[in-house]
């Protein structure tokens, strides 16, 4: 499990970083799905190994909100799709 800050994330992630209005949109909901291509997974195959930007129980933290990465799920074309959660605030308990 890592725990990685915003700018971290997007370069881990290539050329097209989350933008603000997707993590509005993702506070809002409280989840989103982050599409990432095979170019910044690390290997197309899967029995290539490379370092994934992501893997399930990752934190990323947006500001004063985090999200938690609930699962990853390998496309077609060799990218991930990943699922995140919103972190319930600690006040909302």
């Amino acid at each position: 499990m890592r725990r990685l800050t915003r700018s971290e994330l997007a370069s881990r992630v290539g050329p097209r970083p989350p933008s603000d209005a997707f993590w509005r949109s993702a506070i809002d909901r409280g989840a989103a799905a982050l599409a990432v291509g095979a170019d910044a997974v690390g290997g197309e195959a899967e029995s290539e190994t490379g370092e994934e930007p992501l893997a399930t129980g990752d934190i990323v933290d947006v500001g004063d909100r985090a999200f938690v990465v609930v699962d990853a799920e390998r496309t077609e074309s060799g990218g991930r799709i990943y699922r995140i959660e919103l972190v319930a605030d600690r006040d909302e308990g």
